[in-house]
């Protein structure tokens, strides 16, 4: 068979041009465009995350950069060397075929006695299997057929987010790809020279993962694949982590080379307690390790930004064994000491990625898109007043939370007091249902997002000195962000009094408890506390 569809050439990478059209561009062309370019652009956030790890592998293996000075006269030349770019692809265009007989991009040879599944296998979020209804099961019924640019975005993002799980007899059993059970932060620029160029973390032998050898090439350039190991396999470095090939993959095309379906078989495995992932947030547990942080199905990541942006932080819980401690992105490390050397000081955005999961199957992506003025990476007295707007919408919540439970203990036991727990777990769990069917957490959070984002904007600029000559931060906008978390919640409240059946019982409730819950809001929120 010839080799076709050469990814260095062949347009297969969308992306959003500043006039909101979009276009496909090969991986010359997208680099060498870069400035000309708003951003990656696809439906799937682990399609958008993978296609940037590999542009930065790319970039790193041509351009370093290996320090702070050198990262700044590459961002200063605004754009990426095309001859350099043009001379490293053409040396290596042949390993960049997706279809290829021996050495096909991103995957293995056709491998004797794999099963061969159905194209959409490729998808990890698609519906197959055991995933939830949340995604399209028309898929069992008719079979998707991918043409080659989106079978090679499928075949990226499989190789990082493909979940753990039973592999069939003969073969290993899966194990998690690098970035499946964790959210993965990307610094976003005006153009995607800039993101890409943000993103450039400095790298060398030593950093950001340390080199086990001479080099650290990335997969293409590999000559003899490694095999399972199934205590783990460590990265050989940095690049090589980058392009990290956790499947043994192939895909199968017909005579138009439109791929009808895929082999799959458990690659390489990255050991538990790796934390040098620069993107990714890393908490370290007593009882668990250290581990990556998770996409919370129930909790929007915006509620835990001061986390994200602490260097580091402590959880307290209740165990013997002591708190969690988080680090935050090392990506946001390497963009504060970036600081004095960037031409726009107002802040970026960083976006996060990720899955979140139960055990074998998808419940949900996420994908969220934050302000990040860059103060916040460095400045602890910027970083308390955050946490006390985080805190008081917390503190909302939980009342509102009880307000909306004790609605919903009366409805079911009119004779009931409201201020005691339920007594039994199948009370609790009756108040659980009809509290879920309100859905009254979905309708408060929903409504503070956008705010927030503009609270977190603004903060940084409401700064006064104090007597002591020290900066405070929030002495004008955390009052009112008391007051309008106060005010989401009594209008939550309210909303779900209003939608209820309309019955004796459900009424003599909300008359009961309506008064007692503005009551608590105010006293607690409104009239408790600090500014």
């Amino acid at each position: 068979m010839k080799p076709c569809f050469n990814l260095i050439e062949e347009p297969w990478i969308p992306c959003l041009l500043p006039d909101s059209r979009t276009r496909e561009f090969g991986l010359l062309e997208v680099l060498v465009r870069s400035p000309e370019i708003r951003e990656i652009f696809h439906p799937s956030p682990l399609v958008v995350t993978a296609v940037h790890r590999l542009l930065l592998a790319v970039l790193h293996r041509n351009l370093g950069p290996e320090s702070l000075p050198a990262w700044k006269e590459l961002y200063g030349r605004g754009g990426f060397d095309a001859a350099v770019l043009e001379g490293y692809f053409n040396r290596w265009r042949d390993r960049f075929f997706l279809f290829h007989p021996e050495r096909p991009f991103y995957q293995v040879s056709k491998m004797a006695g794999a099963r061969e599944h159905p194209a959409q296998k490729l998808m990890e979020e698609a519906a197959w299997g055991n995933n939830p209804t949340l995604f399209d099961h028309s898929f069992k019924e008719v079979p998707l057929v991918f043409d080659p640019a989106q079978a090679a975005l499928y075949v990226l993002a499989r190789q990082s987010f493909s979940l753990a799980g039973l592999a069939g007899p003969k073969h290993d059993n899966f194990t998690d790809s690098p970035l499946s059970r964790s959210y993965s932060t990307l610094v976003m620029g005006k153009t995607l020279f800039e993101t890409l160029s943000l993103n450039l973390i400095a790298y060398n032998s030593e950093s950001p993962i340390p080199w086990r050898g001479s080099d650290d090439p990335p997969c293409w350039e590999q000559e003899t694949p490694r095999h399972l190991d199934k205590q783990g396999n460590l990265p050989t470095g940095y690049l090589d982590y980058l392009t990290w090939q956790s499947r043994r993959l192939h895909l199968i095309w017909n005579p138009g080379f439109q791929v009808v379906g895929c082999q799959m078989l458990q690659g390489l495995k990255i050991p538990d307690g790796f934390d040098r992932d620069p993107f990714l947030c890393y908490a370290r547990d007593p009882e668990r390790g250290i581990r990556p942080r998770r996409i919370n199905p129930e909790r929007a990541v915006w509620r835990d930004s001061h986390t994200l942006f602490a260097k580091m932080q402590e959880i307290p819980r209740k165990s013997k064994k002591g708190t969690i401690s988080t680090k935050r992105p090392e990506i946001f490390n390497w963009l504060a000491r970036l600081k004095r050397c960037l031409t726009y000081f107002g802040g970026y955005t960083f976006s996060v990625a990720g899955l979140s999961t139960d055990q074998a199957k998808v419940e949900l992506w996420r994908q969220e898109r934050l302000p990040l003025p860059l103060a916040y990476l460095e400045d602890q007295e910027l970083l308390h007043a955050l946490k006390v707007a985080l805190d008081l919408t917390e503190k909302a919540h939980g009342i509102l939370t009880w307000g909306v439970r004790s609605v919903a203990a009366l409805i079911l036991r009119p004779d009931a007091d409201p201020v005691k727990k339920a007594a039994s777990g199948k009370e609790r769990e009756e108040i659980n249902r009809l509290v879920n069917s309100w859905a009254p957490g979905r309708l408060y959070w929903s409504r503070l997002e956008a705010p927030f984002r503009e609270l977190m904007v603004q903060l940084p600029e409401d700064q006064r000195e104090d007597e002591e000559g020290e900066v405070v931060f929030g002495s004008q906008l955390l009052p009112d962000w008391r007051r309008l978390v106060a005010g989401v919640a009594e209008r939550t409240f309210t909303e779900v009094a209003a939608g209820l059946e309309k019955t004796v019982r459900s009424h003599k409730a909300v008359a009961r408890m309506e008064g007692r819950f503005r009551a608590r809001l105010k006293k607690e929120l409104l009239e408790g506390g600090e500014s």
